[in-house]
């Protein structure tokens, strides 16, 4: 029988088990006078998180720019998820055709794909892309530090390699399922979301230790996370006959919306940067849009109507596809099947792309991301060094014992003072990646100085 993916399982309301260090949580009790669905509980898991109000903080393209105008990446996220209502109302119409589903199914994908796209980029590091260039770069020339001479013996080759390709090919994607899957670490802003919304979100269905990770520089879970993964993945319905995972047909709208905003609006913010002239935005936005009439629309105008173009455009190959996405084939994203002309528009914005970028090294490296992050890597691993060689908390280091308090708290180390040193590492992944560009620019300052080297 030919394979092929069921709604009835893509829709799953089923959530990661309530463990921590092995130990089931009770079940907290539902409110009888409950009105929400699951998947509206999701949307306002996300929108009350720490990790999602963070991300007012953390940069989209323009590191800490003092132009207020400019995105930041929780001002993309909401964009994104309000482009994906387009898509999702599109989606429930054509699933209608075909499935059997319930009004409240159907209004579910709305929610789903919403919700998707808030947390698309919530694992993101301090500084962008570049924060994740950062990680990656300063791992790989510190493993001593991942894996101190004072605690030999603690793990096996095999987990080894696995923790060293998660911080090697350090992902914001793996990171955000991590933080959007848990459900052990509240004060890390694990958030617990259904298996329908996770899968939504995820493109790069593989780990760190994955062949595909070296060649597409991409994957969407950490090593430790590989177990809860596999369950949301088989709940899904989404492990094909050989083992692997294909990706949930909600993924590409997600994708797809993120797309369209990040292409037209970091456009528009190199304008307000100064980067680009507004003739040469204005007239990208027109050959898009495929109506040199409306030259005499303002940018913001335009923009509203490329992006209905682009739309449009992503929705006939998704609706083309649909078929082959229903049956787990599909892998590629939604923009490498548009027609000719919309990839000729859309290389012309990777081309500018070059010159946004290029911009922006240039201040990252003025801001020193790699010291900064540099600096408390170091101070972290160096305190988890010490939580290893220690059975109580009152023999760490006094300098462990201070940066302990200043990334968690001291009651949260003494009841995991004797949790795996992989463990540890995964802690301090969050706290890395959770800082805003400003606090870990602060932090840094703090720290520096500081004789962490013994």
């Amino acid at each position: 029988m030919e394979y092929r993916l069921q709604w009835s399982q893509l829709l799953s309301q089923a959530r990661s088990r309530r463990e921590s260090s092995g130990e089931a949580k009770p079940a907290r009790t539902v409110p009888s006078g409950e009105r929400r669905t699951p998947f509206e509980q999701d949307y306002d898991r996300i929108v009350f998180s720490p990790p999602f109000r963070r991300l007012a903080k953390k940069t989209q393209v323009h590191p800490m720019a003092s132009n207020d105008h400019i995105h930041n990446r929780l001002t993309h996220s909401i964009e994104v998820a309000s482009v994906a209502r387009s898509f999702a109302r599109r989606a429930a119409e054509l699933i209608s055709r075909s499935e059997q589903l319930s009004p409240e199914q159907l209004t579910s994908i709305d929610w789903i794909v919403q919700s998707a796209c808030l947390i698309h980029d919530i694992g993101n590091p301090p500084f962008g892309h570049a924060g994740e260039e950062v990680i990656r770069t300063w791992a790989k020339k510190h493993w001593d530090y991942f894996f101190p001479s004072s605690l030999a013996g603690r793990w096996t080759d095999q987990v080894r390699t696995e923790i060293m390709a998660d911080w090697e090919f350090f992902e914001g994607n793996a990171q955000g399922f991590r933080i959007a899957a848990r459900a052990d670490n509240p004060q890390a802003g694990y958030l617990r979301l259904t298996y329908a919304t996770l899968g939504s979100v995820v493109k790069y269905p593989w780990a760190a230790t994955d062949e595909k990770t070296r060649s597409k520089r991409k994957h969407n879970f950490h090593s430790l996370e590989r177990d809860l993964f596999a369950d949301a993945f088989q709940t899904l319905g989404l492990v094909r006959d050989d083992g692997s995972f294909c990706r949930h047909p909600l993924s590409f709208l997600t994708e797809a919306a993120d797309d369209i905003c990040y292409r037209i609006l970091d456009l528009e913010d190199a304008v307000a940067m100064h980067i680009f002239d507004k003739k040469r935005v204005h007239q990208l936005m027109l050959d898009i849009t495929g109506n040199q009439e409306n030259h005499w629309m303002g940018l913001a105008q335009l923009r509203g109507q490329a992006i209905n173009q682009l739309v449009g455009e992503f929705w006939k190959t998704f609706e083309n596809d649909y078929e082959q996405i229903m049956r787990g084939e599909r892998e590629a994203d939604l923009k490498s099947s548009l027609p000719s002309e919309c990839k000729e528009h859309l290389a012309r914005v990777s081309e500018m792309y070059e010159e946004i970028f290029g911009h922006r090294k240039k201040i990252v490296t003025e801001l020193g991301a790699y010291h900064v992050l540099g600096r408390i890597l170091k101070a972290l691993l160096k305190t988890v060094e010490s939580i290893g060689n220690a059975s109580r908390y009152d023999q760490l280091h006094f300098l462990s014992k201070n940066c302990a308090e200043l990334a968690w708290d001291k009651a949260y180390v003494e009841a995991n003072l004797n949790q795996p040193h992989r463990w540890w590492l995964g802690q301090v992944m969050d706290f890395v990646s959770g800082m805003t560009d400003n606090y870990a620019t602060r932090l840094s300052r703090e720290l520096d100085g500081l004789a962490f080297e013994s």
